[in-house]
């Protein structure tokens, strides 16, 4: 084997691995990306439809006023 031989051999090796390692930065990116979207994106906070919230159950709240009072 010459040594010219030996050094393609070597290159190969090496852009084999920098390829494995591009492609599996690819693949790592991509689950970053979607893991924030997943945790930071449009779903992970739910608001009412009016853009508003409310410090209370209004459904529940109406219905107990009569009942918390002293009579």
């Amino acid at each position: 084997m010459t040594r010219a031989e030996t050094k393609d051999e070597v290159i190969k090796g090496l852009m084999t691995t920098i390829n494995n390692l591009n492609e599996e930065i690819s693949f790592l990116r991509e689950q970053v990306a979607y893991l924030t979207q997943k945790r930071y994106g449009k779903s992970s906070e739910q608001t009412p439809l009016s853009g508003q919230t409310s410090l209370f159950d209004e459904e529940n709240f109406a219905g107990d006023e009569d009942e918390d009072l002293p009579c």
